[in-house]
């Protein structure tokens, strides 16, 4: 069971299960020796052996089956069942860690069968009992789960809790945790309603005496942990500072309620997703008063990499043509406040990526070079040793981003070339996935060169290339880079673009049924065939060709089951203005 070899640790719990199964087979025969043998412990365990396992969700469903076991051979035997409380609690502990899916309800399941035990014990051994740790557990492991209900599922619990600890059952006494979990739980799973549960929550922590725990308004009155966690529910910056101002002022009469670290980080999260438009400067102004309170002696407020990357962002994201020299001078700080000790951590690639992220969202004509010549710094200090941090993929999509946005093509094909030179000298173990493609593929789509649509379909056909026989299955094409490619022939001015689109779309479909899921067509992709039909110029013949592809498109598009949108509706509207003559016939069709 202590080896390190898993499959030695399989082996070891199928012998223990199996001399368990021995010994109750000789008991079922008659053998007053192993009918004596038979203990809890023996049972305890094979249970432990299968959780020490540790191979994913069938080791637990083995220790489940042996507490199934025993409920069936010894659920009438008040006293052995009294002395199996460990049993249930290392079943309830295993999937309560468990990260499988479902695991949350098999813990629910597990609690309930635990509590039924209990009852018919009568309390026979006091070994056995389920308590408020039993409780939180499996709220902790419901509030862990991806389901958009656990916040429900969870206050559920805490209120079955209550009910009972108000009926007598003193062990289920409800904590400040189990209130905070629930809180938690909401917290996860959001939603429109998230904030609203969470703050509702919180007040009944604040006034315990609604739910008949008057006496507990002491131990179950709100930490941080329950503000900051009520917080993260928010999108409202004004009044996540409105929940630490209270929290602030509370604090004097609790320590508890002291704002730490991650309450301001929480804080200044929420002002980035607010979309509110002094987002950035408001997040700045915390992380200055976090200063000051660490320089006054808070340690708990000490400003971490969370902290600063989580500015830097929300001023990359504030839209404000100052942006990026204010992302610039807070990567600058930081490492000047790591340099002299006042945060424990220097910038990393997330917090450089910021930055970059800065310089790629700004409106300014200068933007795209600064990023570019800030990712070769880091490359430049990282070649010469003199930093560890290098970029990441992430950072090359961004400054081809930053270039794409200007509609400069040449720029971004430049680093991605750039980039595949670093890799193929050994300079570097990145290589350009499907991201750095697209992204590449959108600055052509964005250029007013006029070949850029022959460009753009030659770099979706390298792609291919790159992919076929799943050589490189990162740089795999799927539905926005078919897409991406047919918007560069809807804005250019290539001759006979409206059989190229179609033909794309043909290939996407045939790719499709070949068992490429991802390049299915989608409604973009239909609409962007429409337009490049619509946008068609030159002789009455192509005209007369874009017209016809437009509508073969628009009834595929209408047969396919994706449901046409307004947007699909106007595109085929102009290229029937645009491409019918007066007299068609078909005009009164449509």
């Amino acid at each position: 069971i202590r080896s390190h070899q898993r499959q030695e640790r399989i082996l070891a719990s199928e012998m223990a299960e199996q001399c368990l199964r021995e010994v109750l087979d000789e008991k079922a025969a008659g053998n007053a020796a192993a009918s004596s043998g038979v203990v809890p412990e023996m049972y305890l365990g094979v249970i432990q052996s299968w959780l020490k396992v540790k191979s994913g969700r069938s080791d637990l469903v083995h220790a489940t089956s042996i507490l199934n076991l025993l409920e069936r051979l010894h659920s009438t035997d008040e006293v052995f069942m009294s002395r199996s409380a460990m049993c249930y609690i290392a079943v309830l502990d295993g999937w309560c860690r468990s990260k499988s899916r479902g695991a949350e309800i098999r813990a629910q399941e597990i609690l309930i069968r635990m509590s039924s035990a209990v009852s018919s014990t009568n309390g026979t051994n006091g070994n056995f009992g389920v308590d408020v740790r039993h409780y939180n557990n499996v709220m902790n492991r419901i509030a862990s789960s991806p389901k958009p209900k656990a916040g429900k599922e969870a206050e559920r619990l805490l209120m079955s809790m209550i009910d009972k600890y108000n009926s007598g059952e003193a062990s289920l006494l409800p904590n400040r945790n189990s209130f905070n979990t629930v809180i938690k739980a909401y917290s996860n799973a959001g939603g429109k309603h998230a904030a609203a549960n969470a703050k509702r929550i919180l007040e009944l922590m604040k006034n315990p005496e609604t739910i008949g725990l008057e006496r507990l308004k002491l131990q179950l009155s709100p930490d941080v942990i329950s503000f900051s966690s009520v917080m993260a529910t928010l999108t409202s910056g004004h009044e996540a500072e409105e929940l630490m101002a209270e929290m602030v002022e509370l604090c004097s009469k609790n320590s508890d309620m002291r704002p730490d670290t991650v309450a301001y980080n929480t804080l200044i999260k929420v002002w980035g997703r607010s979309g509110d438009e002094i987002a950035g400067e408001r997040s700045e102004a915390i992380l200055n008063q976090m200063l000051d309170v660490y320089r006054d002696g808070s340690v708990d407020v000490r400003p971490d990499d969370v902290t600063y990357n989580s500015v830097i962002h929300n001023v990359a994201n504030s839209n404000v043509p100052d942006s990026p020299h204010r992302a610039r001078r807070l990567l600058e700080q930081m490492k000047k406040s790591y340099e002299s000790g006042i945060i424990a951590v220097e910038p990393n690639i997330i917090t450089y990526n910021s930055v970059l992220d800065a310089f790629a969202k700004s409106g300014r004509a200068e933007s795209a070079k600064m990023a570019e010549e800030l990712l070769f710094n880091i490359e430049e200090s990282s070649d010469k040793g003199a930093s560890d941090i290098e970029p990441d993929l992430y950072s090359y999509n961004i400054v081809i981003n930053a270039w794409g946005s200007r509609g400069v093509a040449t720029k971004a094909v430049h680093i991605l070339d750039h980039l595949t030179s670093r890799s193929i000298e050994g300079r570097t173990s990145l290589t350009a996935d499907v991201t750095t493609y697209n992204s590449v593929l959108h600055a052509w789509s964005q250029s007013s060169d006029r070949n850029a649509a022959i460009k753009a379909l030659g770099l979706l056909e390298i792609m291919l290339k790159l992919a076929e026989g799943r050589a490189d299955l990162n740089v795999q094409p799927n539905a926005y880079s078919f897409s991406t490619c047919i918007n560069a022939f809807s804005k250019s001015k290539f001759p006979r673009k409206a059989r190229q689109t179609r033909d794309l779309l043909r290939r996407m479909k045939k790719l499709s049924d070949d068992g490429q899921k991802n390049m299915r067509p989608n409604i973009y992709v239909y609409t962007a065939v429409l337009n490049a039909c619509a946008y068609t110029f030159g002789r009455r013949e192509e005209k007369e060709e874009a017209l016809s592809i437009g509508l073969e498109t628009f009834e595929e598009l209408r047969q396919s089951g994706i449901g046409v949108n307004h947007v699909a509706y106007g595109s085929f509207i102009r290229l029937c203005r645009t491409l019918m003559q007066e007299k068609d016939a078909r005009r009164n069709h449509f």
